[in-house]
């Protein structure tokens, strides 16, 4: 989950956006505002309509608001079975029946609104993950999640703009593909939800690069697709604790970093911060390098994202979510010391000096990313670079120097299907993705959906490779395990003092929160 760039507020007002009518068994393509939640020390009202998501699978829609006091919901509600039908009235449910709020004002178009049945949510069917995350809410999360088939086995190929966690945070990721074609030359990806949140999805696209045999083509750090040649491992790699690495980054091959204990234990405010210093033999005869960095985060930024942000100020945090990330000072000063202070940061040394060349954005603690960086050549045939991030925020699988870059040209292949799992087409939801505008496919927990190009056939001697451009936010939904104990009376503030005390949480679960987090994926059949 990345917390990306604020998008220009020349973009406020249009992207005030995105709102919820309909419950959870059905997909909504919609523009929404999210508007003011007031929070008290022992109760919390809602001023804004609220969306509750009950552990039974049903849904009650608060149009006018609700109170939220002692282990209570208290208003005037509308419960939503599964299909979206049997409406009933409720006017009090108890706190230990919900698994997650949403706060929301609905602006729906009904032109521009509809509804998937056979996409419906399989939350009945996680009605044991639903329990165990409302309890304990260190469940998995993150946002579009998209797997290619095997032989009829699920292959996880990417998680789309993670950590974008307000509408002002909308982004779009290119992520490297290992899906292949079938026969038909059609690509094929399942799109699913399998977390608590709703995703905004606003744009699906694939990217096709024709390139030599001898090249590789993943990302850079600005999504821009690159065509590098085959790289090489590091000579040497040696972390801040002194720990030779060499040998786990030299291949894909499952064995990775994180940041040795000794160091992960010593961090303090003023000193958050490790790194690895990676040695390569640079080849003379090229112009042009490129370090390629295959990675993903750790579950500190979940422990922030959770904790911190959203768990410890309890139903405080849907005012934060709903009025002060809708705000462009607060989202700018969250989304300026994100930037600032998480990712990675790649130096090289040079001039005696370490020059920082690019800074890679938090990429999600789910799939696997491989990042390509271009590097300016420096003299003689030695290359030293150094990652610096912080304590423990990252898994690095492999590091590699490869030699000879070039920017390839790329085919936009558009969108050419949406069905269910069923394979019923989905017409509307696919006008919905097909171009990045007011438009918004809402996905919700246990919802999936497959995604169709049509790329055609290859030609022989070339090899093909094929990234996943996606687009959108998410709405983290507010636990009811952070609502019955929180325990900060204020919203979240970003700053160094919040980052040491998520390292410091993070430091105490790491050996049981990674089997937990991916235990409790919300199934979609």
């Amino acid at each position: 989950m990345t917390l990306p760039r604020l998008r220009g507020a020349s973009l406020v007002l249009p992207l005030a956006l995105s709102a919820l009518l309909a419950v959870s068994a059905c997909f909504i393509v919609r523009t929404v505002t999210v508007s003011e939640v007031d929070g008290r020390a022992d109760s919390v009202q809602v001023r804004s309509p609220v969306k509750a998501h009950l552990l039974d699978g049903t849904t009650v829609v608060y149009r006018n608001g609700v109170l939220i006091r002692r282990g209570r919901l208290t208003g005037q509600g509308t419960r939503y079975d599964l299909t979206l039908g049997n409406p009933a009235a409720v006017t009090d449910l108890p706190l230990d029946s919900v698994v997650g709020l949403e706060s929301f004002r609905s602006s729906v178009d009904a032109g521009a609104t509809v509804g998937v049945s056979l996409l419906a949510t399989a939350a009945a069917v996680g009605a044991t993950v639903a329990i165990a995350c409302a309890i304990d809410p260190k469940c998995f999360g993150s946002c579009p999640t998209y797997y290619s088939d095997s032989a009829g086995t699920p292959v996880l190929e990417a998680e789309g703009f993670s950590y974008s966690i307000a509408p002002l945070f909308e982004s779009r990721d290119v992520d490297r593909l290992r899906a292949r074609p079938d026969s038909t030359g059609v690509l094929r990806l399942e799109v699913r939800n399998e977390a608590f949140e709703t995703h905004y999805i606003n744009h699906l696209e694939l990217l096709e690069v024709s390139h030599a045999t001898d090249e590789l083509v993943a990302p850079d750090p600005w999504n821009h697709p690159l065509a590098i040649g085959r790289p090489g491992p590091p000579v040497g790699a040696r972390d801040r604790g002194g720990r030779s690495v060499a040998d786990l980054l030299a291949d894909a091959e499952g064995r990775t970093y994180a940041t040795d204990s000794s160091v992960l234990a010593g961090v303090t405010e003023q000193d958050l911060e490790d790194w690895v210093e990676l040695t390569f033999d640079a080849p003379a005869t090229e112009d042009s390098l490129a370090l390629l960095l295959r990675l993903r985060n750790s579950l500190l930024n979940t422990v922030l994202l959770y904790d911190l942000m959203l768990g410890d100020p309890g139903a405080r945090s849907l005012d934060w979510q709903a009025e002060e990330l809708a705000k462009v000072g607060p989202a700018l000063e969250l989304g300026t010391w994100y930037a600032a202070r998480m990712g990675l940061a790649v130096e090289v040394w040079r001039e005696g000096v370490w020059s920082t060349v690019a800074r890679l954005k938090d990429t999600g603690p789910v799939a696997w990313k491989d990042v390509a960086v271009p590097l300016p050549r420096v003299p003689g045939t030695e290359m030293r670079i150094r990652l610096r991030f912080p304590a423990d925020n990252w898994r690095i699988d492999r590091a590699g120097l490869a030699p000879h870059i070039r920017r390839p040209e790329i085919r936009s292949v558009p969108l050419a299907g949406v069905s269910g799992l069923g394979g019923a087409p989905e017409t509307r939801a696919l006008a919905s993705l097909v171009a990045s505008d007011a438009r918004y496919l809402e996905t919700s927990a246990g919802q999936a959906f497959l995604a169709r190009w049509d790329v055609g056939g290859g030609t022989a001697g070339v090899e093909r490779t094929f990234l996943l451009a996606s687009q959108g936010y998410y709405i983290e939904w507010v636990r009811r395990g952070w609502i019955a104990a929180s325990r900060d009376t204020t919203t979240f503030r970003p700053n160094d003092s919040t980052l040491l005390r998520a390292i410091v949480r993070w430091r105490e679960v790491q050996d049981t929160l990674e089997p937990r987090f991916f235990a409790t994926r919300v199934p979609v059949r």
